[in-house]
């Protein structure tokens, strides 16, 4: 009974912990530099310069007026 007691206390303090982190109020660690910015799911992306391969400017809002396009985003760490 008392580590059934004892797993829900760990498992309630996490997800306390968790949720204060998510609204900002505790940071994750000291390298933590997320900001919560204003984008929400279904916004239009901002129209940014980028670099072809070839290295010729390229707008983002030149690739979408003709098909939709899907941005990548990752880090190998």
């Amino acid at each position: 009974m008392t580590l059934v007691a004892v797993a829900v206390g760990i498992g309630g303090s996490l997800f306390a912990y968790r949720k204060l982190v998510e609204k900002g109020y505790v940071r994750y660690n000291k390298w933590d530099r997320r900001v919560r910015g204003t984008l929400r799911v279904g916004d239009q992306a901002p129209d940014v310069a980028l670099t072809a391969y070839d290295g010729a400017p390229l707008g983002l809002s030149s690739l979408w007026s003709e098909r939709p396009v899907v941005l990548v985003f990752g880090s190998c760490t």
